[in-house]
C-alpha cells in the first residue's frame, strides 16, 4: 500500500502561529475562507501515511517529492464560474499520480442554472477524473453536473467533515439536545456574513439573534472586509471601504461605525479546528448561513442548523442529513430557536446511519488509490 502522499491544502486544520498574522495573512492561510480548515482537517483523518507533504495549488511539480505515490485533494466547491484551476490542472497532469479527491462540489445559486466553468477548471476536472477510480462529490447536483461534462466516475459522499467526531451516537445525542432546548435559550453561535442577494432578511435576523442573547458570538469565515474590524485593523483601500459600507447597510446597521462596534463586541475568526470546536461547546445552539460553521457545531455536539441558500449548501446539508432550512422557512420560524429545529425535522438515527454509509464509501475510495484507511475512519464501521 502507498504511504507517501502530497496533500493539496495550506494546513491540516490549524493556522500555525495565527497570533503573528495580520487579517490578510490569516485569511490567506485558510484559503480565503476559514471554513476550509474543517475539511482540510477531516480529509486528513481518512487515511494512514508514513509521509505527507503539504502542497498548494501554486506548488510546481518539480517541488513535490519524487517519492510521493498519491495526490490527495480536499476539494470543496471548486466547480464554480469564478474559479480558474488551470495551474492546479497542470500540477495534477505533471505529477501523474493516483488522486483521491474528496468533497468536490459545484456551486451556483440555482440548480436550474449550473455554473459555466472556465477552461482551466474543466481541464482540472478531466485530469483528476483520469487519475482516480472515482471522484468523491458532495451530492446529486454535483454528480449530475459532472456527468453533463462527460465525467462519469463519481461517488456521492458529502463532505468528510461529518466524520470528525468519532462518537457513533453523535446524532442520537444531538436529537436529545434539540428536544431539550427551552423556549428561551442562549447563548448562540452564529456563522454568517454571507453578503449576497436574496439572503438579506436572514442575515439581518442573525445579527439580531446575536445582539439579543448575551454571550452569543458572530463567527466570520470571510470576507476580509468583515474580518479586519474584528481585530481593530483599519480599512484603507477605497474599494474595501465602499464594500464595508455596503455590508453595514445590508446587515441593517446605521453605518460602518455601528457595524464595527458589533464586530468588535461579538466577532470571532476561527484559526484552529481544535480551538473552534472546543469553543463551540459552550453554546446552546448554532444557527448559520455557513455550512462548515454548521459542521463544526455538529462536531462539537451542539445543535446546529444551516439556512441553505445555494446549490452548495443545499446539496451538502441534505446529503449529510444535518438540520437545515430554506430561507423562507427560517423567516417563518425565526422568533423561536426550538421552532427552527422542529421545522428542520432532524433525525439522529438517520444522521448516524448516514455517517456509517459515508465511512464505507470513504474507506473504499481510500483503498482504491492505494492508501490505507485510518483507524479513525474504520471506527465508524467502514469495511
Amino acid at each position: 500500500m502507498a504511504n507517501r502522499v502530497a496533500y493539496l491544502a495550506e494546513s491540516f486544520g490549524c493556522v500555525e502561529q495565527a497570533w503573528q498574522r495580520n487579517p490578510s495573512e490569516l485569511l490567506m492561510a485558510t484559503g480565503g475562507n476559514a471554513g476550509n480548515l474543517a475539511f482540510w482537517h477531516a480529509a486528513r483523518l481518512l487515511f494512514e501515511a508514513e509521509e505527507v507533504q503539504l502542497i498548494s495549488r501554486d506548488t510546481p511539480a518539480a517541488a513535490v517529492s519524487p517519492s510521493v505515490e498519491v495526490l490527495v485533494i480536499p476539494a470543496a466547491n471548486f466547480l464554480h464560474a469564478g474559479a480558474d484551476l488551470a495551474r492546479m490542472a497542470e500540477l495534477v497532469r505533471k505529477l501523474n499520480r493516483p488522486c483521491l479527491v474528496v468533497g468536490l462540489g459545484a456551486q451556483a445559486e440555482s440548480e436550474a442554472v449550473p455554473p459555466v466553468l472556465k477552461p482551466g477548471t474543466l481541464d482540472f476536472l478531466r485530469e483528476v477524473s483520469r487519475l482516480t477510480p472515482s471522484i468523491c462529490v458532495r451530492g446529486a447536483f454535483t454528480q449530475g453536473f459532472c456527468r453533463s461534462l462527460g465525467v462519469d466516475n463519481t461517488t456521492i459522499l458529502g463532505c468528510p467533515s461529518v466524520l470528525i467526531n468519532p462518537d457513533l451516537r453523535l446524532g442520537e445525542k444531538l436529537e436529545a439536545r434539540i428536544a431539550a432546548l427551552p423556549s428561551t435559550v442562549g447563548p448562540f453561535a452564529v456563522h454568517a456574513a454571507c453578503i449576497k442577494p436574496g439572503l438579506q432578511s436572514v442575515e439581518r435576523e442573525l445579527t439580531r439573534v446575536v445582539m439579543l442573547h448575551p454571550g452569543s458570538v458572530y463567527f466570520v469565515q470571510r470576507p476580509l472586509e468583515m474580518i479586519k474590524p474584528i481585530f481593530g485593523d483599519a480599512l484603507t483601500e477605497p474599494g474595501e471601504i465602499a464594500y464595508y459600507a455596503r455590508c453595514a447597510e445590508y446587515l441593517g446597521f446605521a453605518g460602518p461605525a455601528a457595524l464595527t462596534g458589533f464586530l468588535r463586541l461579538h466577532g470571532q475568526v476561527p484559526s484552529s479546528i481544535n480551538d473552534w470546536a472546543h469553543g463551540l461547546r459552550r453554546f446552546a445552539a448554532g444557527v448559520n448561513t455557513r455550512i462548515h460553521g454548521t459542521m463544526m457545531g455538529i462536531t462539537a455536539g451542539v445543535p446546529s442548523l444551516c439556512v441553505c441558500h445555494d446549490t452548495r449548501t443545499r446539496e451538502l446539508a441534505s446529503q449529510l442529513r444535518v438540520p437545515h432550512l430554506a430561507p423562507r422557512d427560517f423567516i417563518e420560524h425565526r422568533y423561536s430557536v426550538p421552532a427552527l429545529f422542529a421545522a428542520a425535522k432532524f433525525s439522529g438515527t438517520n444522521f448516524d446511519a448516514g455517517r456509517r454509509e459515508a465511512s464505507v464509501g470513504y474507506a473504499a475510495a481510500v483503498r482504491a488509490v492505494g492508501l490505507t484507511p485510518s483507524r479513525h475512519l474504520l471506527s465508524f464501521g467502514g469495511d
